[in-house]
């Protein structure tokens, strides 16, 4: 294995992560920004500010720290995912566990500048999929299909007064994309119809708000811009008859809309809520393109999707147990932006239902270790599917889904 592809493997195995029902927000989005976040279901991201992970969510909310702060942590994703599939081809089956386990980590740190300014960044992953078929079982839809991303941002925040702050920040964000589809078995015995390979930047930016309506009762409301990505690479197209040719694939990742509170009801209880909507009907289609590809009119590869805009509702409750000890837990809804009549074999989404707990350990004043755990329930979902091979058309009935389990741990430290 050369340095490469070495150094791909090892950024798939520790910064990828999974969507297909397992662990990640609707769709192919991530949410798993902290540890303390996840004992909450991600409720009031944007208003509780308990660390420097709030960065990620709200860039105004840094104008509450009063001292430098850092944390770093990482999310470990168990899913469980099976996949029956019924081909008119002959590649039927059960694929097991199509969903890999994926570790995500995260890193965040806010340095106030004065009273009023403060600046910020966080790296963390916004987006990911990897499923794995056997080549034997819905070979042109399955297959494989990997998307890993890393997001850098770099914010500010501004305080107006002692309710309000701004906060606006730039996102650079990095993809790297793999897919790989097959002939069934009995045509071409198996050939690889496409392989796709590529990697890109995008550019993008974000703005919060945020209310103090007292010390104990803060609102907030964030916009994430969608980020338009162009990856470049190679690919291989057998109905072009075209091998390691030069391609682009564009991917559009969605905007995010998120309204979140946090209120302390009483000395030792505090509730949080988010409403989160990802603008997922800018997801149309995903097609590889390349001058030399002559019988689609430059279009190597083109996939339908039609996404609808997706909606998330959490909500959480946190027990200030004492000087040393801080418990949480939460709840979740998250809708799918797949319509049943475009649910395919590589991405089987369906509606989940997150429940999990978490806890805090201060050490000492200034150093806390937080942990958090998810399980997310998904349902299991039919879907029909339709691909080419050569002009047989080939229908792949399925029946897929799963649950998922997430494990998070994170450090933090204020200055």
């Amino acid at each position: 294995m050369n340095n490469k592809s070495l150094l791909k493997k090892t950024l798939l195995a520790t910064t990828i992560a999974l969507v297909s029902q397992q662990g990640a927000a609707a769709g192919f989005q991530l949410v798993e920004h902290s540890a303390t976040g996840l004992g909450r279901a991600f409720a009031g991201e944007g208003a509780v500010a308990d660390n420097a992970a709030v960065g990620a969510r709200n860039p105004a909310a840094m104008a509450l720290f009063d001292t430098a702060a850092f944390s770093g942590g990482i999310s470990y994703i168990n899913p469980d995912v099976d996949a029956d599939v019924t081909s008119t081809a002959g590649d039927s089956g059960k694929a097991k566990d199509i969903a890999p386990d994926a570790w995500v980590p995260n890193i965040h740190y806010i340095h106030p500048v004065n009273d009023k300014f403060a600046v910020g960044t966080s790296v963390f992953s916004n987006y990911g999929l990897s499923t794995e078929y056997p080549k034997e079982i819905g070979s042109l839809g399955g297959g494989n299909t990997e998307l890993m991303t890393v997001n850098w941002a770099v914010n500010g925040s501004y305080r107006i007064n002692e309710q309000f702050s701004v906060g606006a920040g730039v996102n650079v964000l990095y993809a790297d994309a793999e897919m790989n589809r097959y002939m069934p078995p009995a045509v071409l015995g198996g050939a690889r119809a496409v392989k796709m390979e590529g990697d890109g930047y995008g550019y993008g930016w974000n703005v919060g708000t945020l209310w103090e309506i007292n010390p104990d009762n803060r609102i907030a409301l964030t916009y994430r811009s969608n980020i338009d990505t162009t990856l470049e690479g190679k690919g291989d197209f057998l109905r072009e008859g075209l091998t390691n040719t030069s391609a682009e694939l564009d991917i559009d990742f969605p905007d995010l809309w998120e309204l979140s509170g946090y209120h302390k009801v009483a000395p030792e209880w505090a509730v949080s809520y988010s409403v989160l909507r990802t603008g997922w009907s800018s997801f149309k289609e995903l097609k590889a393109t390349s001058s030399l590809c002559k019988v689609g009119n430059g279009a190597c590869f083109t996939k339908k999707e039609n996404w609808d805009d997706a909606w998330r509702y959490s909500l959480g409750v946190t027990h200030y147990l004492n000087s040393q000890w801080t418990l949480r837990a939460g709840v979740a809804l998250d809708k799918s932006p797949v319509p049943s009549e475009h649910r395919t074999l590589s991405i089987p989404d369906s509606d989940r239902y997150w429940y999990s707990f978490g806890a805090t350990y201060n050490f000492q004043q200034n150093m806390t270790v937080d942990f958090g755990f998810a399980y997310l329930d998904g349902n299991q979902k039919k879907g029909q599917e339709v691909e080419y091979a050569g002009a047989l058309p080939v229908t792949y009935d399925f029946e897929a889904g799963g649950d998922a389990y997430i494990f998070a741990a994170q450090y933090s430290y204020w200055f």
